[in-house]
């Protein structure tokens, strides 16, 4: 009998306990800072996906994705800079705060990446550094729209190679975008 009700205990410890983040809203309308997501960009052909993980309060995230359909950084940044020639994009690494019941707002970075060839001991060389900050809004269940501000940087604004532009470098190439992020849904 100790056993069944200590399984019983577990289970309702799983089911509520674990949940409670999610009932942040008073309108049990929760907004979860977890699962997949395909973000398309509106009126261009972009698109990435990625992958949010929530910490115990369930207000903040972190996450890792991909570029899919990704955009000439020489094409986007005519006039402001140009940028040696991109053969692939690294993960994206991503970081959500939730600002209000269904606002939300990230930084994420990634990189252009240049190959170098099989005979190369680093196979690839940073050719520039992408910076994204913006604001989400949570409008219906697995629906979010997205502005984001992307600054692209020389991979020379690293002189320190901690991976992430220095303090007061400035971008070479700044632009803004929109999109429109569905949650993979759960199957039935």
């Amino acid at each position: 009998m100790k056993t069944c009700i200590t399984h019983l205990l577990v289970i309702v410890a799983l089911t509520f306990g674990l949940s409670m983040p999610a009932m942040a809203d008073p309108g049990n309308n929760a907004v979860k800072l977890e699962g997949a997501w395909v973000a398309k960009v509106d009126g261009l052909p972009g698109q990435w996906s990625y992958v949010l993980s929530s910490d115990p309060s369930g207000k903040r995230a972190s996450g890792h994705g991909s570029v899919d359909i990704g955009f000439n950084a020489n094409g986007v940044c005519i006039g402001q800079a140009e940028f040696e020639q991109s053969d692939t994009a690294s993960p994206i690494l991503i970081n959500i705060v939730m600002t209000g019941p269904n606002t939300g707002t990230y930084y994420a970075i990634w990189y252009g990446l240049q190959d170098l060839g099989p005979l190369s001991l680093p196979t690839n060389k940073i050719v520039l550094i992408g910076v994204v900050k913006g604001q989400l809004q949570f409008v219906a269940p697995g629906k979010v729209l997205g502005t984001h501000n992307f600054e692209l940087y020389q991979p020379t604004a690293d002189t320190d190679n901690d991976g992430f532009p220095d303090e007061g470098a400035v971008a070479a190439c700044v632009f803004p975008m929109s999109t429109t992020d569905t949650r993979l849904p759960m199957p039935e």
